[in-house]
């Protein structure tokens, strides 16, 4: 090519990239595009995305702020850089802020200023993420690799067969702190910054609710142990499945929990070394009524005798046995369950006191000749008197799972027996701190009491 011919070349391409980056210059100043959903307001919108209503009027050119429609598409101004229809991504178990950056084709900085991060970084599981909709073959998939102590970037890449220009997360940095993750573009599924090996990690239901059951399934290769903690309470997991590497953790959400986000934690152990992941994840009011109740025995409200007896229940409970014994839903333990004298969850005054107490269990009306079943399979742990239970029984089933019955007349079975579901194990009564006959149920997970409605409705694992 003569030297003409390559200067003319050379000024075409000059004209060319200026000509796209204009125009990716004005596409960018347009903004990404929001498009309205039923029920939105100007003022929502402009909140969720941390600017003003003027500013978004203004954007728009709109006359009458009150006349938006559901399908009405609006630029949302200060996100310079930032372009298309906006939409959300469910955040998963290991996704963290700058592996979302990475696959929508984002800064970090405009990822966490489009998603108000109010802790820079901070996803919690089930988050509803503002992303740019995919265009042009999707999200960028990658796969995750972590830096090892006294491991340079350039070094990596050669171990990890790829290009260092291919390596993702922090502007394609060549200086990375051991530990930190790595996204190496061309992998199968969007990168998370889990631990090599730990798959399919996930959590049912999002958010969690106070009071109910959340259940944890995670994938991890043969030879390795999970383990972790979740709300603060120990997460006990089970190997489910052995040629699949599939595991399963229960774990019952406190009723009294604050509602906002809590701490999950998973732990992959293999060879001796352990490797772990923490997220929040969400937990919601379960929007539990009050009730009063007068005329109780006043020794059943006696700390001498209340906080001894919960000690020595909590105890009981918290014990784990990993063989399952249910493979079905739970059955009631009466004949009368169409209505309820109180419900799980309820915020209780007790002789007029404050209402600082919650009814732990589902009330089921019931006399002295209406048997107690057992709702599923399991074994006695505990069967005996005991002063604000009454005549109490404690059957475990199995992966931390529990049930309570309390207040009966008769018992009929003793610690060690194994009971069927359907089986009578004693009869409806008034004992303890109670009003009047009937049942009170519980059910237990991972130490904590949930609503035994949900076991009836909902098959676990």
């Amino acid at each position: 090519m003569s030297p003409r011919a390559r200067s003319l070349l050379l000024a075409a391409l000059l004209v060319l990239a200026v000509g796209t980056s204009v125009a990716s210059a004005q596409e960018g100043e347009r903004g990404p595009i929001y498009v309205v959903q039923e029920g939105d307001t100007l003022i929502a919108i402009a909140s969720r995305f941390g600017t003003t209503l003027e500013a978004l009027v203004d954007a728009n050119g709109i006359a009458d702020p009150s006349s938006i429609q559901p399908g009405m598409e609006l630029v949302v101004p200060g996100f310079e850089g930032v372009s298309g229809v906006l939409t959300f991504h469910e955040v998963a178990f290991g996704e963290s802020a700058a592996a979302l950056a990475m696959a929508y084709h984002l800064p970090l900085a405009s990822f966490e200023k489009l998603n108000r991060l109010v802790i820079p970084g901070r996803l919690y599981v089930g988050q509803s993420a503002v992303v740019p909709e995919p265009v042009s073959g999707g999200a960028a998939h990658a796969r995750t690799e972590f830096l090892k102590e006294g491991q340079g970037l350039l070094e990596a890449a050669v171990l990890w067969d790829t290009s260092p220009w291919l390596i993702s997360g922090d502007s394609a940095s060549l200086w990375k702190l051991a530990g930190e993750p790595a996204y190496i573009v061309g992998g199968e599924a969007l990168p998370r910054d889990l631990p090599a090996g730990l798959e399919q990690v996930t959590i049912d239901p999002l958010p969690l609710v106070q009071g109910r059951t959340a259940v944890v399934h995670a994938q991890a290769p043969p030879g390795t142990t999970l383990s972790g903690e979740l709300a603060d309470h120990v997460l006990n997991l089970v190997l489910e499945d052995s040629e699949s590497g599939t595991w399963v953790g229960l774990q019952g959400i406190y009723a009294l929990q604050t509602p906002g986000l809590v701490d999950f934690d998973l732990r992959l152990e293999t060879d001796g070394v352990e490797r772990s992941f923490r997220q929040p994840v969400r937990v919601i009011d379960g929007g539990y009524a009050r009730e009063t109740l007068v005329g109780l025995p006043a020794e059943t409200l006696d700390p001498s005798n209340t906080v001894p007896e919960d000690k020595h229940i909590a105890e009981i409970v918290s014990a784990f046995t990993t063989e399952r014994q249910w493979s079905s839903l739970f059955q009631f333990p009466t004949s009368y369950y169409e209505t309820f004298p109180s419900r799980f969850g309820t915020r209780r005054s007790y002789n007029g006191s404050a209402y600082s107490y919650y009814h732990t269990g589902l009330d089921l009306y019931g006399n002295p000749k209406t048997p107690v079943l057992a709702p599923a399979p399991g074994r006695v742990v505990f069967a005996g008197p005991l002063a604000v239970r009454g005549n109490a029984t404690y059957i475990d089933h199995g992966w931390g799972v529990y049930t309570g019955y309390l207040h009966q007349s008769e018992i009929f079975v003793q610690p060690g027996d194994l009971v069927e579901t359907g089986d009578t194990i004693g009869m409806v009564g008034a004992t303890g701190r109670v009003t009047g006959a009937h049942l009170h149920w519980e059910i237990w997970v991972g130490g904590v009491p949930i609503d035994p409605l949900e076991w009836t409705e909902r098959e676990m694992p």
